[in-house]
């Protein structure tokens, strides 16, 4: 009763309640979402959401910003940081199918592999710091990289014809971008990471500087290896996977951020 009150008078004494130019502007990597583009957004994607439903005269939604606007540009690529605009009137039927009684709320979103396009929807029970929101994000990102040890590639090579990607890390803990990156391609192109301290297998793939990514195309002629050689961020190596597979529908190649005015130091999952 509380916030439709308040809706009520924002709606009656504008003056009172100024609307800012953009709450989440371009220059931001949150994601504005409306009735239109909520399912294409949100349901029908591989990716892990989350969406804050907010009003711009809330207090705590302002001092939530600049948090969730960190928070979005470290999960860049690896999930998706969305935001409802609760005091706009053509989203309040939005705001009021997903429950929302107060601002800001915030939803975490988990892809459905049985049923497509019926993610899992949960309250966002988090800290409202970035580091919190990513971490929590993180955790319920789907991993669709496989761990494997030497002994292991060449099976998982030969279980299907699909081009494999193959990361030489320091350790079997899949970094959030190469998550991501399978995301893109699941089921065109497989994903596996393996442990630097897998000397036979580095040895076997002529790997000597960690980390490094082999992709692996098998055909009639046989096995081909490709060292990428490229940087180890996301763009760079979607574009460069593109050559051997097919991004999944809905995947978007990420755009290069824009140049900041002042040096900062972001959470950061873009390199591996």
């Amino acid at each position: 009763m509380l916030v439709a009150a308040t809706l009520l008078l924002c709606q009656l004494f504008m003056l009172l309640c100024p609307v800012s130019a953009g709450f989440y502007g371009p220059d931001t990597a949150v994601i504005n979402l409306t009735p239109t583009t909520f399912k294409s957004e949100i349901y029908d994607t591989n990716y892990t959401s989350v969406v804050e439903f907010y009003a711009e005269w809330c207090g705590h939604c302002k001092n939530l910003r600049p948090q969730y606007t960190k928070a979005a540009k470290s999960l860049k690529g690896v999930a998706k940081v969305a935001a409802v605009r609760c005091d706009d009137e053509s989203n309040q039927p939005l705001c009021a199918r997903y429950n929302v009684r107060g601002y800001p709320t915030l939803k975490v979103f988990r892809p459905n592999v049985r049923v497509p396009s019926s993610p899992f929807i949960e309250d966002y029970e988090g800290g409202r710091t970035a580091k919190s929101i990513v971490d929590t994000v993180l955790a319920k990102i789907s991993n669709k990289v496989r761990r494997l040890k030497a002994e292991e590639v060449q099976p998982w090579i030969d279980e299907s014809n699909v081009p494999k990607v193959l990361l030489f890390h320091k350790d079997a803990n899949a970094p959030p971008m190469y998550k991501g990156l399978a995301i893109d391609y699941a089921g065109t192109a497989n994903f596996g990471i393996i442990r630097k301290s897998e000397i036979e297998a580095s040895k076997e793939y002529a790997v000597t500087k960690f980390p490094a990514i082999v992709i692996i195309i098998t055909d009639d002629d046989g096995e081909h290896r490709h060292i990428y050689s490229g940087e180890l961020k996301k763009e760079p190596l979607y574009e460069y996977l593109s050559g051997f597979a097919t991004p999944v529908e809905g995947a978007r190649a990420p755009k290069k951020p824009k140049k900041a005015k002042k040096a900062s130091k972001p959470l950061q999952h873009e390199e591996l």
